[in-house]
């Protein structure tokens, strides 16, 4: 089974009032147990729309953003690597929301997996009874005492949801 961990960065939190993704990552798991990573930077086209607070999280800089492609360049790729095996990422429906705006906005046709697993419903089952107050992947790589370096870049966030997926996926066989 192809798995995929997906965490995007925006410039705000939702497509519909003119916020885009800046930066993407997915890591697939691939049958056979070989693993892909598919990570980029993407220029904004509607800078003017985004809220200053959702740039200063993932750390947007109009210089470290210089040589980034453009979506309408990536989102046919996006839609073909998440068009099947299992999507999986914290508040997933967020992340896969955004890509399906662009789809839209860029003339994408196909449709997404319909496979969808959240972490955050993971953790809720798995962490909150055991002392997680929060279920942000913050709280949650504090709760678990992981590092919280890079935090809020897609590449990070995903592998981060990757390893909390496999850690909860675990205790669920042995609390059964």
């Amino acid at each position: 089974m192809t798995i995929h961990f997906i965490d995007t960065e925006t410039t705000g939190l939702n497509p519909w009032d003119g916020h885009e993704i800046i930066e993407i990552a997915i890591i697939t798991e691939h049958p056979g147990g070989w693993v892909s990573k598919y990570c980029e930077r993407l220029r904004p086209t509607r800078i003017e729309l985004a809220q200053p607070e959702a740039l200063k999280v993932n750390g947007y800089n109009e210089l470290g953003w210089l040589n980034s492609l453009e979506m309408k360049d990536e989102i046919g790729k996006i839609a073909d690597i998440l068009s099947k095996g299992v999507i999986v990422g914290h508040n997933v429906r967020f992340d896969l929301g955004f890509v399906g705006h662009s789809m839209c906005h860029h003339g994408i046709s196909g449709r997404l997996s319909r496979h969808v697993v959240d972490t955050m419903t993971l953790a809720h089952e798995h962490l909150v009874p055991r002392g997680l107050k929060y279920l942000s992947l913050g709280a949650i790589r504090s709760f678990m005492d992981w590092s919280s370096v890079g935090a809020h870049t897609a590449m990070q966030d995903a592998q981060d949801c990757r390893k909390l997926y496999h850690a909860l996926c675990r205790a669920s066989w042995r609390d059964v």
